[in-house]
Order: C-alpha cells, then sequence, then structure tokens
C-alpha cells in the first residue's frame, strides 16, 4: 500500500513497515499544545462535544511548560480519515491558541499500559 508524501503518510508507512495491520482498529492519540491551562480545557470542552465517544486528557509538558490536550480515539489508521480529524482539530482549537502537534499510537501490545495522565471528563 503506498501512501501520500506528507507526515501523516510518512507514519503509516513506516508503521506498516513495521508489521502493523493498518486493516484493524487502534487507539490513536492526536496532540494540540496550549500555552496556558485555561485555554487548553475551553478547548478540551469544544472537543468533547465534536468526539463524545473520544477519550480527553490535558497536562501539563515537563520540559515545556506547555499543556497538553490529547484526543484519544479507536479507529482504523487510514489517511483520509486522521487527516480529516487533525483538520477538525485544528479548526476547534484556534481559537483557544491551540497548535496541532501531530498523532500517534503505542505499539498495540502496549495499548493497555496506564500512563498515569490525568482525565478530562467528557
Amino acid at each position: 500500500m503506498s501512501f501520500p508524501k506528507d507526515p501523516t503518510g510518512e507514519l503509516l508507512e513506516l508503521m506498516q513497515g513495521e508489521g502493523i495491520d493498518l486493516s484493524q482498529p487502534y487507539m490513536l492519540d492526536f496532540y494540540v499544545l496550549f500555552n496556558d491551562e485555561q485555554q487548553g480545557r475551553l478547548a478540551a470542552d469544544r472537543i468533547a462535544k465534536e468526539y463524545p465517544d473520544s477519550g480527553l486528557f490535558l497536562n501539563q509538558g515537563e520540559q515545556n511548560q506547555l499543556w497538553e490536550l490529547r484526543l484519544v480515539k479507536e479507529m482504523v489508521p487510514e489517511h483520509g480519515s486522521i487527516t480529516e480529524i487533525e483538520t477538525t482539530l485544528q479548526a476547534l482549537s484556534k481559537k483557544f491558541k491551540g497548535k496541532l502537534d501531530g498523532w500517534g499510537m503505542l505499539e498495540p501490545e502496549d495499548d493497555d499500559v496506564d500512563d498515569g495522565l490525568d482525565h478530562l471528563p467528557g
């Protein structure tokens, strides 16, 4: 399978090369960064309305002190679907001064690891 030559396509190609079955659903993480907690919380409230069946987590980074909002969504990792979510997240977080910071996933055998992040009620 070939992918577009962009960051999402490159990551999907890498995942395929690692033997990950891209026809199966996985828990994907999408990231948006904020300069302050309040803006992150306001954006999270708005994003929760758009993705009610997804997990949302907001935590402050230890190194850069930015607030990271993480949307966790179970889905098949398809280029079009991922790009659509990123476009929506960028549009929803723009008025809260959020900056899209990409997406990723844990390796399939690591999906059930508790990462200790605070869960935002949805």
